[in-house]
């Protein structure tokens, strides 16, 4: 899915050219900007495929800043917006992608985006690894042919290091060897560190490629260009969703999607705790806003199974037992919220010694 920036100093300009773009598939969001300065402060700050530039704008204009971005973000795509094709030299002549001639219409559109999705596809280079964090540690390479191999790591230390660095990304040296080898001397640790790059680097092709794994300094980054991580989107997808939850079910079905299970589990990390917590919280919110949103579109069975997987992470959680005794009440399936209330009575029983807040003829009347 794409992501989308649209950067014009004319209000009317930008919603008529985010409605062209909402009516073609293929696009995950689309920010829009009237400042062309706010705009290359969100470049900086979010992943953007593409970036709508308007060429005249005030303090910095088009061509400038689709020179800022493609200096900052190499993958990104440039197209150019104007009322006249008196830049069109000019804007060749910086490799933009495209440039379109206002008022933007619905076919011309459509040439650009076919050809983002031509350029895109030819010039993205496919992921050597896919590496899987939740529901336990899954690292897979694709061979020269296209084949998929499952990569184990030689010893428990490796895959907690391969693990630490991949939730990390970014991570100075002394933060790892005060993590994972806390109980040795700080030189004894550091070659240990050492030791256990190398077997990674050499287990999963990075000695070959010059990739992956870069030391600069202090710090030890694992490089995202060459791998595909299902924390990574899943993380980008909730952000996405939090900045217009209402924009796309797509995107909820996705996140939704990628949360297999608590990330790593099985690896008793102490250092991945806080972190599992974190998450799981972050997806019982996307399953609450997902149940949410169906809700709101009169899709009772989707409702229900998103209560339902929310309390299948968090049992106790009185409020949506009620809300999915009261959608039964709805639907005329008294017996089931007779069974959802006993449900919660018993394990309120259970866990707490104590008694649902509200009767059951409270909570269907």
């Amino acid at each position: 899915m794409l992501r989308l920036m649209i950067v014009d100093d004319e209000e009317m300009a930008i919603r008529r050219l985010k409605r062209l773009l909402s009516e073609i598939g293929g696009i995950g969001s689309i920010e829009t900007f009237l400042d062309p300065q706010e705009g290359y402060e969100y470049a900086q700050e979010h992943d953007v495929d593409v970036a709508f530039l308007d060429i005249s704008m005030p303090d910095i204009n088009g061509m400038r800043l689709s020179a800022l971005l493609s200096e900052m973000r190499r993958n990104i795509d440039i197209v150019l917006v104007t009322g006249s094709d008196e830049y069109a030299v000019r804007a060749y002549a910086i490799n933009v992608l495209d440039y379109i001639v206002k008022p933007v219409t619905s076919e011309r559109l459509a040439v650009t985006m076919e050809k983002i999705h031509r350029v895109r596809r030819q010039d993205d280079p496919v992921p050597s690894l896919d590496v899987q964090l939740f529901d336990g540690l899954k690292i897979i390479r694709r061979t020269n042919e296209g084949k998929k191999e499952t990569i184990r790591l030689r010893t428990p230390k490796t895959e907690e290091l391969f693990a630490f660095l991949a939730c990390k990304r970014t991570v100075a040296r002394e933060e790892v060897t005060e993590t994972l080898w806390q109980n040795l001397a700080p030189d004894n640790a550091l070659k240990n560190l050492n030791s256990t790059l190398y077997a990674i680097r050499k287990a999963v092709g990075y000695d070959r490629s010059g990739g992956g794994i870069i030391t600069t300094g202090n710090e030890i980054r694992l490089e995202s260009d060459d791998l595909r991580c299902d924390l990574y989107e899943f993380e980008r997808l909730i952000k996405e969703l939090r900045r217009a939850p209402d924009e796309s079910a797509i995107m909820l079905e996705q996140a939704e999607a990628l949360y297999k299970g608590p990330l790593l589990k099985g690896r008793s990390y102490e250092w991945a705790i806080e972190i599992s917590r974190s998450l799981e919280q972050q997806y019982i919110d996307l399953l609450e806003l997902t149940a949410g949103h169906h809700r709101m579109h009169d899709r009772p069975n989707q409702t229900l199974h998103y209560y339902s997987e929310m309390l299948k992470i968090d049992a106790m959680r009185e409020d949506i037992h009620y809300k999915m005794m009261r959608l039964y009440a709805e639907l005329g399936r008294k017996h089931e919220a007779m069974r959802q209330y006993h449900e919660l009575e018993q394990l309120l029983q259970r866990e707490l010694g104590t008694s649902p807040d509200m009767r059951l003829e409270d909570v269907i009347s």
